[in-house]
């Protein structure tokens, strides 16, 4: 308790290091699994405030192996998932981020006081853990991953409802209205600029997405002018973007390997590599060639094991009773 008392002490002196070896030192007077939890919780607390992300990826993994009773795993659990969320977004790792705050339990606002500390109030309400979540997931995710693990997760939409934008930002995304999806976002940019934990993210996340939208809407075509992508896609704070602002972007998705096209500064075109639809018959060919030679191998394999008398008789049920009026054979490959 004295050293808890100090650690807080120092933590309300903004005094991050000091709080956390004080922290530290409750350690060795902790004599069961849920002391150990608490101890970790205070020094998952104290890593978020200094910015200290790979600590707190650290300390919630050693609060996640600990041996809890159901009732105190239940009540810390999701305060472990959204920090953990919050240290891969802090290192600017999105998938595994929208990957922790989307397995984060609904009763996170209930269950979020661990320790003494309410985390939903001071670290992260139910409301960020949505924002903090969809945006990732949409930086990190495609389509269909979307659909399935976002959309369609009974868990994750009852943080969704609390911020219908995000939900809605995600729907028109994955119904192929990209620049809808993108207006939506700028909306609310100055907002999450301000952000103490996503206010440093926001330009690289927000250039994911747009980077994914143009991507995706290129994919259907083999060729595409640049007045028409520019037009689609103009630049946040304006109405238009020129084909020469679009070419310039499209220039450094090629040469960062995001986006596999070739540019017509004649024409002005977009245009798909070329495909060889020889080469690819060929290929699929030579592939299911390769796969009926397999099934036939293993039917051989099988017809050979049964002349050379290698089945095994499967035993018999009751007194001399038989399924099925014979005994049942199994081969090798059967089992």
């Amino acid at each position: 308790m004295g050293q808890e008392d100090l650690a807080s002490h120092y933590l309300s002196m903004a005094d991050f290091e000091d709080s956390q070896k004080a922290f530290q030192k409750m350690r060795e007077y902790c004599t069961t699994p849920k002391h150990i939890a608490e101890m970790t919780s205070k020094l998952m607390f104290a890593t978020i405030a200094s910015g200290q992300w790979i600590l707190v990826q650290s300390n919630c993994h050693k609060a996640r192996v600990l041996s809890l009773n159901p009732d105190d795993k239940a009540k810390i659990e999701p305060v472990i998932e959204a920090c953990s969320g919050l240290a891969y977004l802090g290192i600017e790792d999105y998938r595994n981020a929208a990957t922790m705050f989307l397995k984060v339990d609904p009763a996170f606002t209930a269950s979020s006081v661990v320790a003494g500390i309410n985390f939903s109030k001071a670290v992260l309400s139910s409301n960020d853990i949505a924002v903090y979540g969809g945006l990732c997931a949409l930086a990190s995710m495609d389509r269909d991953e979307l659909r399935t693990k976002v959309l369609d997760n009974a868990q994750f939409r009852q943080f969704l409802e609390l911020e219908p934008h995000i939900r809605r930002s995600i729907s028109l995304f994955c119904d192929g209205k990209y620049s809808q999806c993108l207006e939506t976002l700028e909306a609310y940019r100055s907002d999450y600029l301000l952000d103490i934990y996503l206010g440093d993210s926001i330009p690289m996340i927000y250039h994911r997405i747009r980077s994914k939208s143009i991507i995706q809407y290129f994919i259907p075509f083999s060729h595409v002018t640049l007045a028409s992508l520019a037009q689609a896609f103009p630049k946040p704070g304006q109405a238009t973007t020129s084909a020469d602002l679009m070419a310039e972007e499209l220039v450094d998705m090629i040469e960062s390997g995001l986006l596999h096209a070739r540019i017509d500064t004649v024409e002005g075109l977009l245009v798909a590599p070329p495909k060889d639809q020889r080469a690819e018959t060929h290929r699929g060919v030579l592939e299911t060639a390769q796969e009926v030679e397999h099934l036939l191998r293993l039917k051989l394999h099988k017809i050979n094991m049964a002349q050379a008398d290698l089945e095994l008789k499967g035993p018999k049920h009751g007194k001399g009773a038989k399924v099925g009026g014979g005994d049942t054979a199994l081969s090798m490959t059967d089992l």
